[in-house]
């Protein structure tokens, strides 16, 4: 039975790769696009959400679980993990029973939350309830100064890192110091970290030596479902 059966949005959803240090990919992030095929800037995309209704958002996330749904046993296939974001908005949808079951069929599915969402980096018995059920990790680490207290509000496994942080340490002179010791610090707490924000080889360069799990950028083609099967098969 499909997740939703109201009017299809008319957005279409590419996937964004997370690689490891064997060049694998480990990981994609669901994004949403417009149906037509310009690229939108990143301000456009963030406008649309800011004026999305709750329901549009609601049928968004229902219809990129829905697609996850139809190809998870490629997902599980190729060890590849998907992260759908979720907000204040959405959060009571995960509170549903069938969607709870689903998502946990489904295997390999994660949530990602920002450190400026104020419900869901708190410690209430609702959240708990949530993170017992499902896998979220904490997006847009170094954006705000919520970064540590989210830490040690939930039990996050996994931790993006803001991609303005890398951006801004580029250009500190003692930002490549600065940025390895917090990779450090991370490593030495056990969670994996996942950097944003590569967009060329300089940037690989740069953090070549540090101990991140993943890294995440332009630099790699986000891509439909039907070419990121293709491309791993090929």
């Amino acid at each position: 039975m499909p997740l939703t059966n109201t009017e299809p949005t008319g957005l279409r959803y590419v996937f964004q790769p997370m690689f490891n240090r064997e060049g694998k990919m480990i990981a994609v992030e669901c994004l949403t696009r417009f149906a037509h095929h310009e690229p939108a800037s990143p301000q456009e995309i963030e406008r649309f959400f800011s004026e999305a209704s709750e329901s549009l958002r609601a049928r968004i996330l229902l219809e990129q679980i829905e697609l996850v749904r139809q190809h998870q046993q490629w997902f599980r296939h190729n060890e590849v993990m998907v992260t759908l974001n979720v907000d204040e908005s959405t959060l009571h949808m995960l509170h549903d029973d069938f969607i709870a079951e689903c998502v946990k069929t489904i295997g390999c599915l994660h949530f990602e939350v920002n450190e400026f969402s104020n419900t869901l980096v708190k410690r209430t018995p609702t959240i708990d309830a949530l993170t017992d059920k499902y896998s979220f990790w904490l997006d847009d680490f170094g954006a705000g100064y919520a970064g540590f207290a989210a830490l040690t509000a939930q039990p996050f496994r996994f931790i993006k890192t803001d991609k303005n942080l890398l951006w801004s340490l580029l250009e500190k002179k003692n930002g490549q110091q600065l940025m390895d010791s917090l990779l450090h610090y991370f490593q030495a707490n056990q969670y994996q970290v996942i950097v944003e924000g590569i967009e060329t080889e300089a940037h690989l360069q740069w953090l070549e030596n540090m101990p991140w799990f993943a890294l995440q950028g332009l630099l790699w083609r986000e891509q439909t479902i039907e070419a990121l099967v293709a491309s791993v098969e090929k």
